[in-house]
């Protein structure tokens, strides 16, 4: 199968460093522990959070901080929903972010990527 070619969320996902994964019914998304951020319309965003262990006040707490940042509600339940944001806001993008409970990419500086490549040459033929 073909990784389908969403141009806003893959320019989104490499600004904010956070992986992306291809779901089971073909589409693109950046998964999270509590949701994930998917593509809702071309210019749009939205964000699901729909947490595995239930908990009882999350998704209100949630819904009411994104509604104060200017998202838009697009499905509301009793312990899970979704939000559209425009991925340009970084507030917007932040809290989504922040919202499914997504990891950034670890980003390794210059001196951080010479020190491993010298533990690794120097440990070369030896066990780990």
């Amino acid at each position: 199968m073909k990784p389908p070619s969403d141009p806003v969320m893959q320019r989104f996902a490499q600004t904010n460093r956070l992986k992306t994964k291809i779901d089971t019914d073909g589409t693109l998304i950046i998964p999270g522990k509590l949701g994930h951020i998917y593509q809702y319309d071309h210019q749009s965003l939205g964000v699901i959070v729909l947490p595995r262990t239930p908990r009882a006040k999350h998704w209100g707490y949630t819904r009411r901080n994104l509604l104060a940042l200017g998202f838009t509600v697009a499905q509301d339940g009793d312990r899970e929903g979704t939000a559209v944001f425009d991925p340009a806001s970084k507030e917007q993008a932040r809290a989504a972010i922040r919202a499914a409970g997504i990891k950034r990419k670890r980003q390794l500086s210059p001196a951080q990527v010479n020190r491993q490549l010298e533990w690794l040459r120097a440990s070369a033929g030896r066990a780990l």
